[in-house]
């Protein structure tokens, strides 16, 4: 089995990712790292339902999300030219293994900045906005299915998880 061909880093991928949300005008969306190790998910909202990606076969955080990244930008073209359908379970498979030199506190912030859904650019004005329009978007008490209300929580807490580090990283403390 061979690898994903990839150089780029997580922050790298994550901002390619944010251009192609926009560029496809994706209603929602939210890059998942799995905890602790190398996995990654993408869950994006588009038509009304929620779809989702996931990556466990690269060797790396940095590949496998950058493996999301590239089937989400294929399904979305070829969405584009009127394909249809995906299948659970497809797995795309490209060149030789790609060295990565990422370092976990850009990797982090990058994700955070991606979690809420703005710019690593955005004024802290922006963040705020945008991270309070989305708390209420996903707040877990405005529905009443249970499993939507379990995906809705998890939602939450990683959306106040990562506003709570560029919150640190940027000095606000609270404010």
């Amino acid at each position: 089995m061979t690898t994903l061909n990839s150089t780029k880093r997580v922050a790298e991928t994550l901002q390619d990712l944010r251009a192609l949300m926009r560029r496809y005008e994706i209603e929602d969306y939210e890059p998942i790292p799995e905890e602790g190790g190398i996995a990654y998910s993408v869950r994006y909202r588009q038509g009304g339902q929620w779809l989702t990606i996931s990556s466990r076969i690269q060797p790396t955080r940095a590949q496998n999300l950058r493996q999301c990244y590239q089937t989400i930008q294929y399904l979305l073209l070829w969405g584009s030219r009127g394909v249809g359908g995906v299948s659970q379970g497809v797995t795309f498979i490209g060149g030789g293994l790609a060295k990565m030199g990422a370092t976990g506190a850009e990797e982090d912030m990058a994700e955070a900045y991606t979690t809420i859904g703005v710019e690593p650019s955005a004024t802290w004005e922006e963040i705020q906005s945008v991270y309070r329009t989305k708390v209420r978007y996903v707040h877990p008490d405005s529905v009443q299915d249970p499993a939507e209300k379990r995906l809705r929580d998890e939602r939450l807490s990683r959306l106040n998880t990562a506003f709570a580090k560029v919150e640190k990283a940027r000095g606000k403390n609270g404010a």
